[in-house]
């Protein structure tokens, strides 16, 4: 059964000589730089949270409250400085769709590089499947991502990201795409995704969107649980993704 369990998790972030700022320490920090500059900051603290197929859940909070934090401590980003976690079922997280990314090797390069990171062996196939989905020139497949616009990056990135289905879909804010033209065709891949998905959970400061996707709001502050609300119903067109605009 797919499935996530968090029991008092929490993480820790040390920082170093965070509140000095005189330029002499810029300068040599790291010449005058001691242990005692270190101070720890609590990003999540004491997470309980119990997920299992089916479940539809937000997570709410101003910045910093710690929602893209959780969701990289769910996706195997970051260990747990305390309490456990575990997870049954593949994850897919569209978190930052760049992460992994070499912007000097070429885009099929990248492609095969993203595959195998997420546990894949890449074919031909695979690749070709990928870079269709992007409607870009052949050519441009054995072209370095530095050389890309940044629309046409995203729609190599998203392609590959979103290519097979997962168990577990955690999306960091709704998915944008720079030219409206692919924003159509990206919306109704990513709504497939998390149709299929066990387990959704998205990050967002966007109340309306969460009432209308998520089962369960989980509101962050300060890296803690501050509420819980369950959604009785969510609309009929709860799986709308993309932002509302005017």
């Amino acid at each position: 059964m797919v499935s996530i369990s968090l029991h008092n998790v929490g993480l820790d972030y040390p920082l170093y000589g965070a509140y000095d700022y005189s330029l002499k320490r810029r300068l040599l920090g790291h010449l005058i730089r001691d242990p005692g500059e270190m101070r720890i900051i609590r990003a999540v603290d004491n997470v309980t949270i119990e997920a299992e197929t089916g479940a539809r859940i937000g997570l709410a909070g101003p910045n910093g409250s710690g929602k893209s934090t959780l969701l990289r401590l769910i996706a195997g980003v970051y260990p747990p400085s305390s309490g456990s976690i575990a997870v049954r079922g593949n994850v897919v997280p569209l978190l930052g769709l760049n992460a992994g990314v070499n912007l000097d090797f070429v885009a099929e390069d990248n492609i095969a590089l993203l595959l195998r990171i997420s546990g894949r062996k890449p074919t031909r196939a695979m690749i070709e499947e990928i870079w269709a989905f992007t409607e870009l020139e052949a050519r441009m497949q054995r072209v370095p991502l530095r050389m890309f616009s940044s629309g046409m990056l995203m729609r190599v990135l998203f392609a590959t990201a979103t290519a097979f289905p997962a168990d577990i879909l955690l999306l960091d804010e709704w998915l944008s795409v720079v030219d409206e033209n692919f924003a159509e065709k990206a919306q109704e891949r990513l709504l497939n995704l998390v149709s299929q998905a066990a387990i959704v959970i998205i990050a967002s400061h966007d109340q309306p969107l969460l009432r209308r996707t998520c089962t369960r709001i989980i509101n962050l502050d300060h890296g803690r649980i501050a509420s819980t609300v369950t959604v009785t119903s969510p609309a009929a067109h709860a799986l709308e993704l993309r932002e509302k605009r005017a």
